[in-house]
Parts: C-alpha cells; sequence; structure tokens
C-alpha cells in the first residue's frame, strides 16, 4: 500500500472475483450476526422492562413539607348516575 494524494492510502488494486466474493459473504455473515443480536437484544430489553413493570410496588407519596411526605390513597371514580325518568 503507498501514500497517495493529500496522504490518503491509495486504492489496493484489482481483486479477483472469487476474493471480492469471500469478502462479500463474510460481511453478510457479520451484518446477519449483528442484525441478530440487535433483535435479540430488542426482545430481551422488552421482556426484562414487563417483568421489572410486573414486579415494582410503586406507592405514591406527596411531598407535604415532612421528611417522608404522605401517602396517596386511592379513592375509587364515583359512580355516573343517570337519571331514567326522561324518556
Amino acid at each position: 500500500m503507498t501514500i497517495g494524494a493529500f496522504s490518503l492510502p491509495s486504492a489496493r488494486g484489482c481483486l479477483s472475483p472469487s476474493a471480492l466474493a469471500e469478502q462479500l459473504a463474510g460481511y453478510g455473515r457479520a451484518s446477519s450476526f449483528l442484525a441478530g443480536a440487535l433483535f435479540a437484544s430488542l426482545i430481551g430489553t422488552m421482556w426484562l422492562t414487563y417483568f421489572c413493570l410486573q414486579r415494582a410496588e410503586v406507592i405514591p407519596y406527596v411531598a407535604d413539607g415532612g421528611v417522608f411526605g404522605c401517602e396517596v390513597r386511592a379513592v375509587s371514580q364515583p359512580a355516573l348516575q343517570t337519571d331514567r325518568s326522561e324518556p
């Protein structure tokens, strides 16, 4: 390899078709492996997120100026009353 204009490496020259085919096959295997690893990590992240959300015990607190705050109690929504006397 020689240093060409602007101090960049010059082109390698001609390669045989079989060498290019091997090089492209290697790139294909590498990209397939990386795509599989990416897909597996996305699926793993999805499952870990799901399990973390299922296992989390979240108790909401409101900052009331005290040291520990005040726990928020769940209040059920009042039932809607519909007046069925009118047609």
